[in-house]
């Protein structure tokens, strides 16, 4: 039986009060912790006593719940990477991907995984470094790691090696290194593939708004190292991560894409499958 359990939302979603309620009684009933993080939310709503310091919400639970979109779980899977919990995402978004359970259900299938009855799939976790002068900056990525230009309208170059041997160079917009998790997200706007990521461990290399017809996206095995360096000189670039973080960089500062060996832990609906999410979300028919 688990012990504690630490829940995640978007601090102004109101409507996601009324499900952390709907958890907290089920905990409550079977003697487990519920921990929740200074969300002033909370206050208002009467959880203040139950609100933990951030070491003991961080690295105590045995099971996290993220409330709302793929942007709050992939937020919620960095807060608590390090922890290696399983994550039960609960959908309060639009597509949801990575958030599998709807409202309405969820509670059935709460209880389910409290007794210990759940699946569970690990997704790789990639790094994006940024080098410059000696010193390194590293983030952690699930979905992509985006090069952009910001708010100018010219068109940059970046210029790509995969395992120290030169690739191409890209002319356009920017460039989207997508992991097989986040081939639904903004590289399938850009006309990525879809790879399925069950025991796909892979890159997409997905130019944005490329200058040539002949530059296409693609798929690199996961076990390669990418460097890319952007030629152009100009101010304002940035590398983003999963659209949630950024690092300012320079025309040729060094971009390093590689594999790590932490795993995304998400529990997986026992109802749906891949296929019928891909189905569902893209209104396959």
């Amino acid at each position: 039986m688990l012990k504690n359990i630490s829940i995640n939302f978007r601090p102004d979603d109101s409507k996601s009060i009324r499900i952390i309620k709907k958890i907290f009684n089920i905990c409550s009933s079977r003697d487990i912790k519920v921990q929740f993080p200074d969300y002033k939310i909370l206050r208002k709503e009467g959880f203040s006593e139950f609100i933990t310091d951030e070491n003991s919400y961080l690295t105590n639970p045995e099971l996290v719940i993220a409330i709302g979109g793929d942007g709050t779980f992939l937020k919620t899977a960095r807060m608590f990477l390090e922890n290696n919990s399983p994550i039960f995402g609960i959908n309060r978004g639009k597509l949801g991907f990575l958030t599998e359970f709807s409202p309405n259900e969820f509670e059935e299938y709460l209880i389910k995984i409290i007794e210990g009855d759940y699946t569970v799939a690990e997704r790789s976790v990639m790094e994006a470094a940024h080098n410059k002068n000696g010193q390194s900056r590293s983030l952690y990525f699930f979905n992509d790691a985006v090069i952009s230009k910001g708010a100018f309208s010219r068109t940059i170059q970046i210029e790509l090696y995969v395992n120290d041997l030169f690739l191409i160079k890209y002319p356009g917009d920017g460039l989207i290194v997508s992991t097989a998790t986040g081939s639904t997200a903004y590289s399938l706007s850009a006309g990525g593939p879809i790879i399925v990521p069950d025991g796909n461990d892979a890159f997409i290399v997905n130019p944005v708004c490329p200058h040539s017809l002949s530059i296409r996206p693609i798929v690199l095995p996961a076990m390669y190292e990418l460097r890319a360096k952007t030629l152009t000189d100009m101010t304002n670039l940035l590398l983003t991560i999963d659209g949630q973080e950024a690092i300012e960089f320079s025309a040729g500062d060094e971009l390093i894409f590689r594999k790590t060996d932490k795993k995304m832990r998400l529990i997986l609906h026992p109802k749906k499958n891949y296929y019928s999410i891909l189905r569902e979300k893209l209104n396959w028919g």
